[in-house]
């Protein structure tokens, strides 16, 4: 089912009423980026939505920051476990019927994009955008990918800053595995696709910055890669195959 949304004044958002749409934000010492993060979600045209915030104890400048952002977020700062852990606290504080988590190394790729990408979501799908990679020499590469079940189990190919989850979907499949430091969000996509069919809304909707543990602990990013799959059902030597294969693959990319 289609899901129908209009765009919204910012006044009706001020309505005693939950937001459609709710973008949480996980945030660590990110003063560099961060303001970035914010004022890409303050410019969105389409304005029914609540921005949520969750720091885990900052110890830089991301606190002031956060307080000179007003009331156009609804932030905590607590210790955490982990940005997976910190996720899950932001889809618990969260009242929208969707949520978008926007990390605070990201931001969205234009104003209107979420005027965009609202109108487009379906119901019981898993529905997604397309994602700007974006590199510390300023190089950019959109990325567009439509669905296909199998790549996901040799590569993470889905783009997870650019999945909008609905609140119903969260509760059905759970909450992010906190075992996992840097592949939780492929296991929540494999979670995702097993029980949801795919909506591909091909929208450039978010710019991921290259700089998070995964883009930079390949060792860790291949063993987490692999626990994933054994998670969800792969034989042992069919993981050790599909890691080799992926070493190979990672090192002829970054010749």
């Amino acid at each position: 089912m289609l899901v129908e949304v209009e765009p919204q004044s910012p006044a009706s958002n001020q309505e005693n009423r939950p937001p459609t749409l709710s973008i949480v934000t996980v945030t660590y010492n990110s003063e560099a980026t961060l303001e970035d993060t914010l004022r890409s979600v303050r410019r969105q045209s389409w304005r029914d939505f609540e921005h949520v915030v969750v720091d885990g104890g900052s110890t830089d400048g991301t606190l002031d920051i956060l307080k000179a952002a007003g009331d156009s977020v609804c932030w905590v700062s607590e210790r955490d476990a982990g940005i997976y852990d910190a996720m899950n606290k932001g889809i618990r504080r969260s009242r929208g019927r969707w949520i978008h988590i926007l990390n605070s190394d990201d931001y969205y790729a234009s104003d209107d994009v979420l005027s965009r990408v609202m109108p487009s979501l379906v119901e019981d799908a898993v529905n997604y955008g397309d994602l700007i990679r974006a590199d510390d020499d300023g190089s950019r590469v959109a990325q567009r990918y439509p669905f296909r079940k199998w790549p996901l189990y040799v590569s993470a190919y889905l783009p997870h800053p650019s999945l909008i989850v609905s609140a119903r979907q969260y509760r059905a499949v759970g909450e992010y595995d906190t075992s996992f430091r840097v592949a939780a969000d492929h296991d929540m996509i494999l979670r995702l696709v097993e029980n949801y069919p795919a909506n591909h809304i091909p929208v450039e909707m978010t710019v991921m910055r290259q700089s998070g543990i995964s883009a930079t602990n390949l060792d860790l990013s291949m063993r987490e890669f692999g626990r994933v799959l054994h998670k969800h059902g792969m034989p042992a030597p069919a993981v050790a195959l599909i890691t080799a294969f992926r070493r190979v693959w990672w090192k002829m990319r970054s010749a």
